[in-house]
């Protein structure tokens, strides 16, 4: 397992020092809110605590501190979990299915926390993302919005946790958001969601 994950793309301690578990014994594989896990402990523990935390915050009021935090924590394990999932290096077949099913439930489920109310409106977006790997642009509008963020049909795939630019048609005004999630709506349009960054005045 080891020369398995040796090159997977996600944060890796050079020293590969044990997994955080009392009593595990293996070698960490990743490493998420300061805690280094074997990979058995990241599909178990930490996707429990995962789903944990979405099923406390989905009961409660809206609380956007703890959505943000949760949001963080949901975006840093998801790029791990894909990570694993694209490398074509590591070839456990079991445990990638069970990478794959809990990243469909992310999809499913995760994207549905906001930190504030959300509100069904078009508003017209010049959308971009621009990195090494993968540049692209489109003229789309939002399917919702809220304070915090916004969903959009979206043509193009996008990765959980990356960064995209948006521009408002109406008035100009621009700024960076992270994606959230990504699913096909019942259309078979691509849906994206993203959170903005450090800003909550975007949508007047």
């Amino acid at each position: 397992m080891a020369s398995q994950i040796q090159s997977v793309g996600v944060q890796q301690t050079p020293e590969r020092n044990p997994c955080s578990v009392e009593l595990c014994g293996e070698r960490s594989a990743v490493e998420i809110e300061a805690r280094e896990l074997c990979l058995d402990h990241f599909l178990s523990i930490s996707f429990q605590e995962l789903q944990t935390r979405y099923e406390s915050l989905r009961r409660q009021e809206c609380d956007p501190a703890a959505t943000a935090a949760f949001n963080d924590f949901l975006a840093s394990w998801v790029g791990h979990a894909q990570g694993l999932v694209e490398d074509s290096q590591f070839e456990d077949k079991e445990r990638k299915a069970r990478l794959r099913e809990a990243l469909l439930w992310v999809s499913k489920t995760g994207r549905s926390l906001r930190r504030s109310p959300r509100v069904e409106t078009a508003v017209r977006v010049w959308l971009r993302r621009d990195d090494s790997r993968r540049t692209w642009e489109e003229d789309t509008w939002t399917a919702n919005l809220s304070r915090h963020g916004a969903a959009f049909v979206c043509r193009h795939p996008v990765e959980i946790g990356g960064t995209v630019f948006l521009m408002r048609k109406d008035k100009g005004s621009r700024a960076a958001a992270q994606v959230v999630y990504s699913r096909l709506d019942s259309e078979g349009r691509r849906l994206i969601g993203v959170k903005l960054i450090d800003r909550d005045d975007f949508w007047d």
